[in-house]
Protein backbone atom coordinates (compact mmCIF):
# COMPACT_ATOMS: atom_id res chain seq x y z
CA UNK A 1 0.00 0.00 0.00
CA UNK A 2 2.89 2.36 0.71
CA UNK A 3 4.16 2.10 -2.87
CA UNK A 4 0.75 3.17 -4.13
CA UNK A 5 0.86 6.13 -1.75
CA UNK A 6 4.32 7.03 -3.06
CA UNK A 7 3.14 7.03 -6.67
CA UNK A 8 -0.02 8.99 -5.87
CA UNK A 9 1.98 11.61 -3.95
CA UNK A 10 4.47 11.90 -6.81
CA UNK A 11 1.67 12.41 -9.32
CA UNK A 12 0.08 15.03 -7.07
CA UNK A 13 3.42 16.81 -6.69
CA UNK A 14 3.40 16.59 -2.89
CA UNK A 15 7.13 16.48 -2.11
CA UNK A 16 6.72 15.89 1.65
CA UNK A 17 4.28 13.03 1.11
CA UNK A 18 6.63 11.45 -1.46
CA UNK A 19 9.54 11.59 0.97
CA UNK A 20 7.43 10.20 3.79
CA UNK A 21 6.05 7.35 1.67
CA UNK A 22 9.52 6.56 0.29
CA UNK A 23 11.07 6.44 3.75
CA UNK A 24 8.27 4.22 5.05
CA UNK A 25 8.61 1.86 2.09
CA UNK A 26 12.40 1.63 2.44
CA UNK A 27 12.15 1.10 6.21
CA UNK A 28 9.74 -1.78 5.66
CA UNK A 29 11.96 -3.37 3.02
CA UNK A 30 15.06 -3.11 5.24
CA UNK A 31 13.13 -4.53 8.19
CA UNK A 32 11.94 -7.47 6.08
CA UNK A 33 15.47 -8.13 4.79
CA UNK A 34 16.89 -8.05 8.32
CA UNK A 35 14.25 -10.47 9.54
CA UNK A 36 15.08 -12.91 6.73
CA UNK A 37 18.79 -12.64 7.55
CA UNK A 38 18.07 -13.33 11.23
CA UNK A 39 16.18 -16.48 10.31
CA UNK A 40 19.00 -17.59 7.98
CA UNK A 41 21.65 -17.05 10.65
CA UNK A 42 19.59 -18.79 13.31
CA UNK A 43 19.03 -21.82 11.10
CA UNK A 44 22.77 -22.00 10.33
CA UNK A 45 23.62 -21.87 14.03
CA UNK A 46 21.29 -24.73 14.84
CA UNK A 47 22.28 -26.99 11.95
CA UNK A 48 25.39 -29.19 12.17
CA UNK A 49 28.52 -27.67 10.67
CA UNK A 50 30.33 -29.37 7.82
CA UNK A 51 33.76 -30.64 8.77
CA UNK A 52 36.71 -29.07 6.99
CA UNK A 53 39.36 -31.55 5.94
CA UNK A 54 42.87 -31.02 7.26
CA UNK A 55 44.22 -30.74 3.70
CA UNK A 56 42.11 -27.66 2.97
CA UNK A 57 43.11 -25.88 6.17
CA UNK A 58 46.80 -26.65 5.55
CA UNK A 59 46.64 -25.18 2.05
CA UNK A 60 45.01 -22.03 3.36
CA UNK A 61 47.63 -21.69 6.08
CA UNK A 62 50.41 -22.09 3.53
CA UNK A 63 48.92 -19.34 1.36
CA UNK A 64 48.59 -16.99 4.30
CA UNK A 65 52.12 -17.68 5.53
CA UNK A 66 53.58 -17.32 2.03
CA UNK A 67 51.96 -13.97 1.38
CA UNK A 68 52.94 -12.66 4.82
CA UNK A 69 56.58 -13.57 4.14
CA UNK A 70 56.49 -11.88 0.73
CA UNK A 71 55.14 -8.70 2.31
CA UNK A 72 57.82 -8.70 5.02
CA UNK A 73 60.59 -9.09 2.42
CA UNK A 74 59.11 -6.33 0.26
CA UNK A 75 58.85 -3.98 3.25
CA UNK A 76 62.45 -4.69 4.22
CA UNK A 77 63.67 -4.03 0.69
CA UNK A 78 61.70 -0.79 0.48
CA UNK A 79 63.11 0.42 3.80
CA UNK A 80 66.70 -0.34 2.84
CA UNK A 81 66.23 1.39 -0.56
CA UNK A 82 64.88 4.52 1.12
CA UNK A 83 67.80 4.60 3.57
CA UNK A 84 70.40 4.52 0.77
Amino acid sequence: METLELVNAAIAGDRDAVMSAFNATMAQKVSDALELKKVEIASNLLSPQEEVSSDESTETQTDVDGSANDYAETSTESSSTESA
